[in-house]
């Protein structure tokens, strides 16, 4: 009981730092918590929030890179604690989507249909969670996009190959969106997703209610240049 009031003291200070951006801090906090009460899935779920905003908030692709593959580690050691915690899920997929987004197409398409599991059984245990539904929307998005030679990769991997949509990647944008109305990241996929579909004109309104939102970190600031840029030109 003790441990248990501790602790709850120590993540209201966290998360009180998390919230104020002050992630490294925080980090400082978790890492000697983890030291003291290893193994806690609380610890390491939020260690590796952390070090996921850290590589979000990276100046430089080694450190973004680095603090991504340590975010990835501890949620990993959270899931292989309690593969059915949603919250730990929820951390795995988002950790799990940016360790790939830079590696090759094959090892994307071998994590597809894995990302694509797991986000669905977070978002029915998290129904109101934006994260996974924005997941989702990009997972889907991508999948459509493919280019020939990508989907015979994806024809070699898997004798049912993952298949995406744009439909249904407006469809579980269009659910973030309603959930959280303030970020930047889900306006520029479901943008893009209304381009792909045909319709410029609701594209267009989607980039102008986008780039007046915040944009905390490296990847908001490249979305909101690129929104800004087709604006300009259509």
């Amino acid at each position: 009981m003790y441990f248990s009031v501790v602790l709850s003291q120590d993540f209201s200070r966290i998360d009180n730092q998390i919230n104020n951006k002050n992630f490294r801090d925080a980090q400082l906090m978790l890492s000697d918590l983890n030291v003291e009460f290893p193994k806690n899935i609380d610890i390491l779920t939020r260690l590796s929030i952390v070090h996921h905003f850290i590589s979000e908030s990276a100046k430089s692709n080694s450190s973004e890179q680095k603090n991504s593959s340590k975010a990835f580690e501890y949620i990993n050691d959270a899931y292989n604690i309690d593969p059915n915690n949603p919250k730990v899920l929820k951390w795995y997929v988002i950790s799990l989507g940016k360790t790939v987004e830079n590696k090759s197409i094959r090892k994307q398409i071998e994590e597809s249909k894995n990302i694509e599991k797991i986000s669905l059984a977070v978002i029915k245990d998290l129904p109101h969670d934006e994260y996974c539904y924005n997941i989702l929307g990009q997972w889907h998005y991508r999948l459509a996009d493919l280019n020939g030679p990508s989907r015979r990769i994806a024809s070699f991997l898997f004798s049912d190959p993952p298949e995406g949509s744009f439909e249904k990647a407006k469809f579980f944008l269009e659910q973030s969106i309603k959930i959280n109305p303030e970020y930047i990241g889900t306006y520029y996929w479901l943008g893009k997703t209304y381009i792909k579909l045909g319709d410029t004109k609701k594209a267009n309104e989607l980039f102008r209610k986008g780039i007046v939102l915040e944009r905390p970190f490296k990847r908001e600031e490249e979305i909101f240049v690129k929104m800004n840029n087709f604006l300009k030109n259509n």
